[in-house]
């Protein structure tokens, strides 16, 4: 890896992780001081970053790690619902044995994870199923887009059924009914439309939790991602 890629991936897990909370300037010399490197690569990985929409550059404040309110939230995940379910759709017939199996145990994998309450383990396994599901997608823009849509929002969705833990079940359910609609060789079209609708009922579960929290003023453009935390 050159000193760019390991600033930016140092860097892009310190946002994804909470610990760079959103706000949080980026001082391009401080960061280059503590990480051993020049201006440079500090300053490349910041665009990169800014690229994908984890980090804004703000006036008269330099970059910041970027936060994100309910309407970004809605927004991004309406998009990713359809992008990923085109994209899955369109792997799926170039799907091998070898990714059946992988996605048959992360699926054996998840329910564990629910039986055993432990969702933030859920949550990093939902990940890989569906990073899984979506590989063989012959549109390599198509899948930049999805992954890309999956970074910006991973700021709330990493702990997501930590937060929503009634969800965790019924999402597992979704996923047995990819896994199954795969084995009987649907119509991709099927597989497109159970993504489409999973997603987009996780999002709901989500704002509507949030809104409860709020007391029930309904949707808005509060912040739900500082940190990636509500």
């Amino acid at each position: 890896m050159s000193k760019t890629d390991e600033v930016y991936e140092i860097l892009r897990q310190r946002i994804l992780s909470g610990e760079f909370s959103s706000g949080f300037r980026l001082i391009i010399d401080a960061l280059a001081r503590q990480l051993g490197v020049s201006a440079i690569p500090v300053r490349e990985a910041i665009h990169r970053l800014e690229a994908e929409g984890l980090v804004r550059h703000e006036p008269n404040v330099g970059a910041a790690v970027a936060g994100m309110d309910e309407d970004e939230y809605r927004e991004i995940l309406t998009v990713l619902a359809r992008l990923e379910g085109w994209a899955t759709a369109l792997s799926v017939p170039h799907a091998t044995p070898d990714d059946l199996i992988q996605l048959t145990d992360l699926v054996s994998q998840m329910h564990a994870a629910v039986d055993g309450s432990q969702l933030e383990t859920y949550t990093r396994l939902n990940r890989q199923f569906h990073r899984v599901l979506r590989q063989r997608c012959p549109n390599r823009f198509l899948g930049e887009m999805v992954e890309r849509c999956w970074t910006r929002v991973d700021q709330v969705r990493r702990n997501i059924f930590v937060r929503v833990p009634d969800r965790a079940r019924t999402s597992l359910q979704d996923h047995y009914q990819m896994l199954q609609s795969i084995r009987e060789h649907a119509p991709p079209r099927v597989l497109q439309e159970l993504v489409e609708d999973h997603q987009i009922t996780t999002m709901d579960a989500y704002l509507s939790r949030l809104d409860a929290r709020h007391g029930g003023d309904g949707p808005g453009s509060s912040p739900i991602a500082k940190g990636g935390r509500p």
